[in-house]
């Protein structure tokens, strides 16, 4: 099976609660490779572009100003099944709903501040990663 490359975002709040390593150390815990990383402030059109399909909802707003209202972790993370398999580490959501041992049931604090982000399909994972990591890093 071909390696698969992904978008991870550590969010503002887990960010803010000094959570990188942890969250960073569970993704390799289960396999991802990081090849690209950094640490930054989304601006408003980032976060705009970023949740495009969105745009039309009623919480694209608020959205927006959580994603801008500090800093997150940008990573491009690699492995077999990247996609799947990151959805899975990461758990639903919703927090309260997510399965023991993942991500967000380990850290997030609500549905909206859940501490991460995965791209939910290959197609989202390209657009992501060309967005914040430019055409190269998807290619490869």
């Amino acid at each position: 099976m071909a390696l698969q490359r992904t978008l991870f975002i550590v969010k503002p709040d887990a960010v803010e609660r000094r959570l990188i390593g942890k969250i960073l150390g569970h993704v390799e815990g289960e396999g991802f490779r990081i090849v690209e990383a950094r640490l930054g402030r989304l601006t408003r059109e980032e976060a705009k572009s970023f949740y495009d399909e969105h745009r039309e909802k009623p919480f694209f707003g608020e959205l927006v100003e959580y994603m801008t209202s500090g800093a997150v972790v940008l990573t491009c993370l690699e492995r077999e099944d990247a996609v799947p398999k990151l959805r899975e580490v990461i758990g639903a959501t919703d927090p309260a709903q997510a399965a023991e041992g993942t991500i967000r049931k380990l850290y997030a604090k609500s549905k909206q501040m859940n501490s991460v982000h995965a791209s939910d399909s290959p197609a989202s994972a390209e657009r992501e990663l060309k967005l914040f990591f430019g055409a190269a890093v998807v290619a490869g």
